[in-house]
């Protein structure tokens, strides 16, 4: 390809920091670049002493995992037997359903209500051989939010044997008050697990590092089935460093909040279905499936890169990363092309 369409491709279709890397993160793995030739430590034990001190949890409940992914793994493999069932939205993050099918594991879908989880279709699946329960807050690929009563109702009803996963990926653009302080939570219930990631707001995708937040007794689990060796020594280098970046956490909040907020509003005015977000991306929902896919076909024209939602769950919609507020124009003159081609 070009190299001069190379650089005038915008890349909005996974979700990544469009800001780059944290710069702290950064200099850090520059400035220990000569480690590479050392294994990194079993299960990340440094690592997990800078992330107790960072989150106020003792090191013993923080298991640290190359991506949110393999905690996903090691989670639906190793902790559904045969006979037991996974629940998870009908619209959610393509890994949940596609590791289930990798694993033969018995999969049942929530319904969705106004394209957000529907915590009472959750409760109407869960039975005494439910073992995991998986929720994206914000979810993935739709951007809405499951509240803190809502979450607080769900641990309240299922066993305390089902697990419920609260993967929060993107909960460092949240701006919504009644979004659930899942740390706090995990002390009233010991069946409850958090993931978070540095893929999203730290901008550290390409190096695959996350962690989760559980009961001491998941995490001896968690570690039990990680194979050796899977955080890199990098990727350790530049979480630890990434965590402590506030200035950088904040320019891309605030980038991302004004961004985005001009992205909704003018979309919605063109009349687009535009579901409101709490992530770092936009759900555009379409009545035929034609339709989305010439938007995506003309967005494509325009080397503007944003992602089919068909694997998650709805072959009607698309999603899109919230844009540099410099390429928000770009984006929303492609759009309004479309519209009166339309017209």
């Amino acid at each position: 390809m070009d190299q001069k369409v190379v650089e005038d491709i915008i890349k909005l279709s996974q979700n990544e920091n469009n800001f780059g890397p944290s710069p702290m993160a950064l200099k850090a793995v520059m400035e220990n670049c000569d480690q590479m030739n050392r294994y990194p430590e079993p299960h990340s034990k440094t690592l997990k002493e800078e992330f107790s001190d960072h989150l106020g949890v003792l090191s013993e409940n923080i298991f640290v995992c190359a991506g949110l992914v393999e905690s996903l793994d090691i989670m639906i493999r190793n902790f559904i037997a045969k006979g037991e069932n996974l629940i998870i939205p009908e619209i959610t993050f393509v890994a949940y359903k596609l590791l289930a099918k990798v694993f033969d594991v018995e999969t049942r879908f929530s319904e969705m209500k106004d394209y957000g989880i529907d915590i009472d279709s959750i409760i109407e699946n869960c039975d005494e051989k439910t073992k995991l329960i998986i929720i994206a807050n914000p979810n993935n690929p739709t951007g809405t939010i499951v509240p803190e009563t809502d979450l607080i109702r769900l641990m309240e009803t299922v066993p305390k044997s089902t697990y419920v996963v609260a993967d929060e990926a993107y909960c460092e653009y949240v701006n919504r008050v009644d979004f659930p302080n899942t740390m706090k939570l995990l002390q009233r219930y010991p069946n409850l697990i958090m993931l978070r990631t540095f893929s999203k707001i730290y901008g550290l995708a390409g190096l695959r590092i996350g962690f989760a937040v559980a009961h001491e007794d998941i995490i001896e689990k968690l570690e039990y089935f990680q194979a050796p060796f899977t955080v890199s020594q990098v990727a350790s280098i530049a979480a630890a460093a990434a965590i402590k970046d506030h200035k950088f956490i904040e320019k891309s909040f605030k980038n991302n909040l004004e961004a985005k907020s001009v992205l909704e509003r003018e979309l919605s005015h063109m009349g687009y279905k535009v579901v409101p977000s709490q992530s770092n991306f936009i759900y555009i929902h379409f009545k035929t499936q034609e339709e989305r896919d010439g938007v995506c076909n003309l967005l494509s024209d325009k080397n503007v890169l944003v992602r089919k939602t068909d694997h998650f769950g709805d072959d009607k919609a698309f999603r899109i990363t919230v844009p540099r507020p410099q390429n928000c124009q770009k984006v929303i003159a492609a759009l309004s092309h479309y519209q009166s081609v339309q017209s």
